[in-house]
């Protein structure tokens, strides 16, 4: 027997080997039944090494924490980024073997092919990975030091689309992008929800329409005259639920790609629901036929909410119209351009500077 209670003693006490080695000691039971509980939790120790809390393998964690985020807008990216930690670490490792120095390791592999910024996204759902699974109460070893991970990217004001800017760049966009593109930049919305609008998401008759936004929100949103009519000119595809398509120019057979997911057949000359892999090549194509450089498609966004500010002086308008969580990230928006410097200057120019003195005029 593994627990017994030994003579002129009250209490129950555990007996056991584990890998060659004895645990034993005293359960502070007196009855067999609570001294049986209490030896299952040493046996827990002696199994995860004195440790209470279960082993997870990367894989397994990466899947405890999309059940937490796979309904969320940004999905998308936080799958392609777990896949590409799992190729990196390999995805049978227990989280508490993965070092410090593995995720060095990694990050300057990521950094060869990707700017800072792109990594450290990448880092952020690293991190929300095992801070997930430490609430879960697995075994997450000694937690990474996450800010020695990141890398320095140089602070930028958001860069926004002049307007002989937007007339060479929409000028060249292909035409089943085209409506797509100027939604978002009318909207700012971000790029995740103007893909996701669907039909049901709209309210024609008072001129709304609801979306998810970043964080996982439903949030409601007016619609302009210019954004209606851009969404009435949408044809409704078949059964397809989205309200923006875009026209396959070439047939493709069905195929699993890179991060392991199965991408239906397409045909040329079809319409199929708009996706971020289908607008990144025209908008680079797009960008080049117009001479247009260090221009992201989120900048749009950022093109939209200087505006908004530039036309209203309203930090409370453009948080509400962008649904910016914090007014701190709106403020990001209200920076000045080089003549509204320049202006300011020439304003504050209250009087005329003296000229000098002639040389021989001055005093000694």
């Amino acid at each position: 027997m593994s627990v017994y209670k030994p003579k002129n003693s009250p209490y129950f006490q555990f007996d056991f080997v584990w890998k060659g080695r004895r645990f034993f000691g005293t359960t502070g039971c007196k009855s067999k039944r609570a001294a049986l509980a209490h030896e299952e939790i040493e046996r827990a120790k002696a199994r995860n090494g004195g440790n209470l809390r279960p082993p997870i393998t990367l894989d397994e964690a990466c899947g405890l924490y999309q059940d937490k985020v796979e309904e969320l807008p940004s999905w998308i990216d936080t799958e392609r980024h777990m896949r590409m930690l799992m190729a990196g670490l390999g995805g049978a490792h227990l989280l508490s073997e993965i070092t410090q120095r593995d995720l060095l390791a990694l990050v300057a592999k990521r950094r060869a092919t990707l700017a800072n910024s792109s990594v450290n996204r990448e880092i952020e759902d690293w991190r929300a990975i095992w801070r997930w699974a430490d609430k879960a109460r697995y075994d997450v070893g000694e937690m990474p030091n996450w800010g020695a991970l990141f890398l320095k990217v140089a602070k930028t004001d958001p860069r926004e689309l002049s307007a002989n800017e937007e007339d060479k760049l929409f000028g060249e966009i292909r035409r089943d992008l085209f409506d797509f593109c100027s939604f978002a930049l009318k909207t700012g919305w971000r790029l995740s929800e103007v893909i996701g609008l669907r039909w049901v998401d709209l309210d024609m008759a008072n001129a709304s329409a609801v979306t998810r936004i970043k964080g996982g929100d439903i949030v409601k949103r007016p619609l302009t005259q210019e954004m209606i009519i851009i969404i009435a000119n949408q044809p409704r595809v078949g059964l397809i639920p989205n309200v923006f398509t875009y026209v396959a120019v070439r047939t493709k057979p069905g195929f699993t790609d890179a991060l392991g997911r199965k991408q239906p057949v397409r045909i040329k000359g079809q319409r199929y629901p708009m996706t971020e892999s289908v607008l990144r090549k025209p908008w680079v194509a797009a960008k080049e036929a117009a001479g247009i450089e260090n221009f992201r498609f989120h900048d749009l966004r950022h093109t939209r909410g200087t505006r908004i500010l530039r036309a209203t002086g309203n930090l409370a308008v453009a948080k509400e119209a962008l649904k910016h969580r914090s007014i701190k990230t709106t403020l990001r928006y209200a920076h000045a351009t080089d003549d509204d410097v320049r202006q300011a200057l020439d304003a504050s120019e209250s009087r005329t500077i003296p000229e000098a003195k002639p040389q021989h005029l001055r005093k000694a």
